[in-house]
């Protein structure tokens, strides 16, 4: 073949082969680029959706759409969305050139989605080469709305537009940038600034976030990729000052690390507070500040870290601080404070030391480090307030030297506090001092005393930090007036005005195994208590050890009154033995008593159901002579009290489940009274069931008896559930009244003060509790009654009911209410503990100003008017009650609707009491109005 048609068939066949790339090219392009992009997906754990690909020879690729997703649980966690993708491939150059791009440019429409990483496992590694291989040439993101959430931060970026270029600058812009942090919560509007793409690096320069706070320059570094790492270097112009900072994060393997440093000066807490919108602003400056962090966050203790900070002029709320300077290093688990210095004007403290963090738990006396401090504190109230105390808690002058170093084989130190003038709350101290000495593992409080005149407070002893943790000490003190120290008590003890207390503990042994002694004597002593407002002598006399509490010597007593005996308290029980009540230097109360009640757990718990074991048995005797109870109340201090004269024994023996309880009570004279009276009441339970009696006589009255037999469960888990009687079983009442004059009963027991009138009757229930069966009658007639206002007085009064099953029918119901009669018919019907009292009026009865649904009042008001015309009649009013609540409802149905209200049980301001109006026409029709407050609330 000659050499010119060897040339033809050269040309020949390749515009042959440029014609057949031309035409294969774009279908080979599409191909491997979705291909490509689902094993790429695949390999890190996503699924990828691609929209249609256009590849033009020798032209930019186009797609559509593209959706990446997780495929599976222990996939990434990457949800994105892109539309209308556009990248320039550089084929030619990534295959012959050692360093070329792959990708020339990558412009991306809009991009939506999430990534998370909130510290869930992930065994994926992620291929760090293939993107160092897609980092472009230029790029260019349009409209990102994007989610960045981490294990503690979460990061929001809205309407967000980045480009740049290796030739020239770009722009940045976001229309908002959210972060929510442990540190901070701000969001950030309408950023610009400029940008710069050089070398894998990419640069955000020039961004105003708020007054204050400017981006100088923000470096991101991809260069070292391949290498898996990844860096970044900003600048702040921060309210006043400056904070530079570098970050170096490494990845591969199993194990992260990061590489942290910075800096910062002269910053502004002032604008800084007013840029957060702190209520309560800060004030000081950060005049220099070093940090440093090496190693894996996840694995801190592991790390290597540093601080270092100088703050000047610090101010917010009541503390403040001319300066404070803290250092710190943290490496190989070894923690050492530099430097600690507070001061405030003359207050001074300085603290340093170092402590290696062992690897794993141990207790406190396995700690090793070392320490010394130096404190010079003349106004101790200023130094005080630094940490927290209110203005004034505290005053005088502190200072404290010491030092302690369990570095070296023999732990050895010392600290020594003085204190003079110091006040607290109110209360002066003369002098304050103590001294604790460290030699080895056991450590000496030596000279504890605080002296206020003379009062004092002494206190020697010593601890040995290794387990089992032996001691021995001892505490002694003197108070002449417990007053003095009112400020220091809780508000509910701050009532004693009077009475001093000397006092002496010691106590020696390991904490699991100790034992000691205590005794307290206190002398006219007055308790923030009703029923012992008399000043009071108290003497304790005792020892105790891991097993219990034991008082030899408890007593309560003052000229007149005397109360004690021997005091046992134990892990699971109360005991007192040789109980005894003396009143004017007579005996009136012996006995034991023995209740299976956890003090230690009732401290723990708070709750004496928690406390109490029902496996203990209860073992209770004891008897009354003769109390005066006048007598006794006075002795006490109480001087509007009952009078009366008791006698009585109660006997309480067994288990809960199989407790058996015998008492018998006699009180007679129980007043005041206006004739002679005296009650007996007798209890018998075995069995599950309990037996009482009661007889009473008031005067010429007949004897009242009453008679009861309800079975009963008493067990830990029914006493829990407030289910103690046992509903099912037979139960029986008696009541047999056969004329009572209630004029003659004690004011105590005088039903609304009654002044007049007699009962007479006779009820009986059966059945069960469930389903209890009454029957019976009863009548009241003559009664008088003057409640307190604004109840009006009643007299009058007469009615006539009678029993049947669950309901009471009453015949009739009459009194004069402020003058003004009134008559009803109804009925009653129990349901222990409910009631419910059904009366309709005799006659026409009409409501003026009729209230709203849910108000309430306080009692009653008559008065008379003289029309019921076009007012609602009255057609019912029903009183609904439970003895478990003090609430009483009262419904009124009319031939306007039905309203109802609450009754309160006591006058209140709040609520006014109802008004009722009664007319006196020609025809004698009562009228009654009701008023009401404008208190509503709403009714179950």
């Amino acid at each position: 073949m000659s050499f010119r048609k060897g040339l033809l068939f050269l040309a020949l066949a390749l515009f042959v082969a440029l014609a057949l790339t031309a035409l294969l090219a774009p279908f080979a392009v599409r191909r491997g680029v979705s291909l490509w992009l689902v094993w790429a997906a695949r390999r890190e754990g996503m699924t990828v959706e691609i929209g249609k690909i256009a590849a033009p020879f020798l032209g930019a690729i186009t797609i559509d759409e593209l959706r990446l997703a997780p495929a599976n649980a222990t996939g990434r966690e990457v949800q994105l969305h892109a539309s209308h993708l556009v990248f320039d491939l550089n084929f030619r150059g990534w295959i012959f050139a050692r360093h070329a791009r792959l990708v020339r440019s990558i412009e991306i429409a809009q991009l939506s989605g999430s990534v998370r990483d909130t510290g869930t496992k992930n065994n994926l590694p992620l291929d760090w080469r293939s993107l160092e291989r897609l980092l472009p040439d230029d790029f260019d993101f349009r409209r990102v709305d994007l989610d960045v959430v981490t294990n503690t931060s979460a990061f929001a970026f809205r309407g967000l537009s980045l480009d740049a270029s290796e030739i020239e600058s770009g722009k940045f812009f976001a229309h908002q940038i959210s972060v929510t942090s442990p540190l901070l919560r701000q969001t950030f509007a309408d950023l610009r600034g400029a940008t710069s793409w050089e070398d894998d690096r990419l640069t955000i320069a020039g961004i105003s976030f708020v007054t204050g706070l400017d981006l100088e320059a923000l470096t991101i570094d991809l260069s070292r990729l391949t290498k898996r790492q990844v860096g970044l270097d900003f600048q702040l112009d921060a309210f006043g000052g400056t904070l530079r900072a570098s970050f170096e994060g490494r990845g591969g393997g199993k194990k992260f690390a990061v590489d942290l440093a910075g800096s910062a000066s002269d910053i502004s807490l002032a604008q800084i507070s007013q840029a957060a919108g702190f209520v309560e602003p800060l004030s000081g400056v950060v005049r220099a500040s070093k940090f440093t962090f090496r190693g894996n966050p996840g694995q801190f203790l592991d790390a290597t870290a540093s601080i270092w900070i100088d703050l000047r002029d610090f101010a917010w709320r009541e503390r403040r601080a001319d300066r404070v300077v803290f250092g710190g290093t943290y490496y190989d688990r070894r923690l050492q404070l530099e430097q600690l210095f507070v001061q405030q004007k003359q207050n001074e403290l300085t603290v340093n030391g170092e402590l290696i963090w062992p690897a794993k738990p141990i207790r406190l006396a396995g700690f090793q480090f070392r320490g010394q401090l130096n404190a010079a504190i003349p106004d101790a109230n200023t130094f005080a307030q630094l940490f927290g105390a209110r203005n004034g808690d505290f005053a005088g002058a502190l200072s404290a030297s010491g030092e302690l170093n369990s570095l070296q084989p023999r732990a050895q130190g010392r600290l020594t506090l003085r204190g003079q003038g110091v006040t607290f709350r109110g209360v002066a101290l003369d002098s304050l001092g103590v001294e604790l000495q460290q030699e080895g593992f056991e450590t000496d409080v030596k000279n504890l005393q605080l002296r206020h005149g003379d009062d004092f407070l002494r206190a020697h002893g010593s601890v040995n930090l290794k387990s089992p943790h032996a001691y021995s000490a001892r505490l002694t003190g003197a108070i002449n007036r417990l007053a003095d120290y009112a400020p220091l008590f809780p508000k509910t003890w701050r009532a004693p005005t009077g009475g001093g207390l000397t006092f002496d503990w010691s106590g020696d042994g390991t904490f699991d195994a100790h034992s000691g002694t205590m005794q307290l004597a206190a002398h006219g002593l007055q308790f923030p208590i009703t029923g012992l407002r008399s000043p009071f002598d108290v003497t304790l006399e005792g020892t105790y050890s891991p097993q219990d509490v034991f008082f030899r010597t408890c007593k309560l007593a003052n000229d007149r009154f005397s109360l004690g005996g021997f005091v046992m308290l134990g892990s699971n029980f109360i005991e007192l033995q040789a109980l005894d009540l003396s009143l004017d230097g007579t005996p009136h109360l012996r006995g034991t008593i023995f209740l299976p009640i956890g003090i230690d757990r009732w401290r723990k718990t708070g709750s004496l159901f928690e406390a109490f074991d029902d496996r203990q048995k209860f073992d209770v005797d004891l008897a009354v002579e003769h109390l005066d109870l006048a007598a006794c109340a006075g002795a006490l201090g109480e001087k509007d009290a009952v009078t009366g004269l008791l006698d009585g024994k109660l006997a309480a023996f067994g288990p809960l489940a199989a407790l058996q309880v015998t008492t018998a009570w006699h009180l007679q004279s129980l007043g005041p009274a206006a004739s002679r009276n005296q009650i007996d009441f007798d209890l018998h339970y075995d069995s599950g069931r309990a037996e009482a009696e009661l007889r009473a006589l008031f005067g010429v009255s007949s004897p009242l008896v009453a008679r009861a037999s309800i079975p009963l469960r008493l067990r830990k888990a029914e006493l829990g559930a407030g289910s103690i009687f046992d509903a099912s079983a037979p139960f029986s009442f008696t009541l047999d009244c056969p004329a009572l004059f209630l004029e003659t009963l004690p004011q105590m027991l005088q039903p609304a003060r009654a002044s007049g009138g007699g009962l007479t009757g006779k009820i009986s229930y059966t059945n069960t509790l469930h389903d209890p069966r009454i029957e019976g009658e009863a009548h009241l007639f003559a009664g008088k009654f003057s409640p307190a206002p604004p109840w009006p007085d009643v007299t009058n009064v007469a009615a006539d009911l009678r029993f049947a099953n669950h309901a009471a029918s009453i015949a009739f119901l009459r009194f004069d209410a402020g003058g003004v009669p009134l008559r009803w018919h109804g009925s009653l019907t129990t349901n222990p503990p409910a009631a419910t009292l059904q009366l309709l009026p005799d006659g026409d009865v009409a409501l003026r100003d009729l209230p709203a649904t849910g108000a309430s009042a306080a009692g009653f008001e008559i008065a008379e008017t003289k029309t019921n015309a076009g007012l609602p009649k009255l057609r019912e009013a029903t009183v609904r009650a439970n003895a478990r609540s003090s609430a009483v409802s009262l419904t009124t149905a009319t031939d306007r609707g039905v309203r109802i209200f609450s009754i309160e049980p006591a006058p209140s301001t709040a609520a006014p009491p109802l008004l009722l109006q009664v007319a006196r026409p020609a025809i004698e029709q009562p009228l009654l109005q009701l008023r009401l407050s404008d208190k509503q609330t709403p009714w179950p």
